[in-house]
């Protein structure tokens, strides 16, 4: 690698890594990495009710994009949708039991890949990174 990279490059090729490695690991599955974050953002928001629109907007993705992924999702068995009792227009999506089965295996992945990511660093080095990351989604986030 070179070492002219801008930092936003790295980023990248970081991003790109993690990814195929989350790819390979929830192939067997049936998923994708992205349709794991999905998975991961409704479990996160247990039990409140959670619309395709607000999927959308956590994600940053436009309606037709978050339609097939929640289509696929459910084909798979993942998750369930029904019109909402509130607002008729909006569709609500909730997790099955198989994502239990899941969930287990995500945390595996994600545990892996921050260890081999933090290979070498030394404690120090690593809070050090961390806040060194968060400044730059916070610098980011503020544009």
């Amino acid at each position: 690698m070179s070492s002219s990279l801008f930092p936003g490059e790295y980023f990248k090729m970081i991003n790109i890594r993690f990814m195929a490695h989350a790819d390979a690991a929830l192939r067997p599955l049936g998923l994708t990495c992205a349709q794991s974050d999905v998975l991961q953002f409704l479990a996160d928001r247990g039990e409140q009710e959670t619309t395709v629109q607000d999927i959308g907007q956590h994600f940053r993705l436009k309606h037709p994009t978050v339609i097939g992924f929640i289509h696929r999702l459910e084909q798979k068995g993942f998750v369930t949708t029904a019109v909402s009792e509130r607002d008729r227009r909006c569709r609500i999506v909730r997790l099955t039991d198989k994502f239990d089965e899941v969930q287990r295996v995500m945390n595996e992945i994600r545990v892996y890949l921050d260890a081999q990511a933090a290979r070498g660093f030394s404690e120090e080095e690593m809070a050090a990174l961390q806040s060194y990351l968060k400044r730059v989604c916070e610098n980011l986030s503020e544009s």
